[in-house]
């Protein structure tokens, strides 16, 4: 989630490391949290793939700054990303699906079509999978647990109303 978070922001605004992390805590301030530790690699990850590149510079203090931009590799493969979205991980799922749909104005009218379509199909599978367990005779839940699990079905049904 972190890479998506990255090039959302770089396709706005080219930046510093710290600007990056600044705005990526503004923009995505209800799902990510960031942290050095994990825009550094994910910047590495990205340059690698030729998807963000960098111009350094000395600032007004005498140090070595480093403004990231996305390229056009980087736009298609957030493009990419969006599009393909699959979170196998259900502790994750509704979080993450809510980090691509607030990412989805990037996207062209086409690739919406075909973006709402998976994200839907994973909505709806993820919310088959709660309610399967639910159904589990061979599991016992108690009414916290139900709670949770139907506070979950609840919060898919409300994603796929948006779309």
């Amino acid at each position: 989630m972190i890479e998506i978070a990255i090039l959302y922001i770089l396709n706005k605004y080219d930046t510093t490391i710290y600007k990056l992390s600044k705005l990526i805590d503004e923009y995505f301030f209800a799902f990510i949290k960031t942290s050095a530790g994990t825009i550094n690699p994910a910047l590495k990850r990205l340059l690698d793939k030729g998807c963000v590149s960098f111009v350094e510079r000395m600032s007004t203090g005498g140090l070595k700054t480093k403004t990231f931009s996305i390229t056009t590799v980087g736009k298609k493969y957030l493009c990419d990303l969006l599009i393909t979205f699959n979170q196998k991980n259900p502790n994750h799922f509704i979080n993450e699906a809510k980090v691509v749909l607030f990412c989805s104005n990037v996207l062209s009218a086409g690739q919406l079509i075909e973006f709402k379509e998976n994200l839907s199909n994973n909505l709806e599978l993820n919310k088959l999978k709660l309610e399967n367990g639910l159904k589990n005779e061979y599991i016992t839940l108690f009414d916290l647990q139900k709670k949770l699990v139907l506070s979950s079905i609840e919060q898919i049904e409300k994603l796929i109303k948006l779309l």
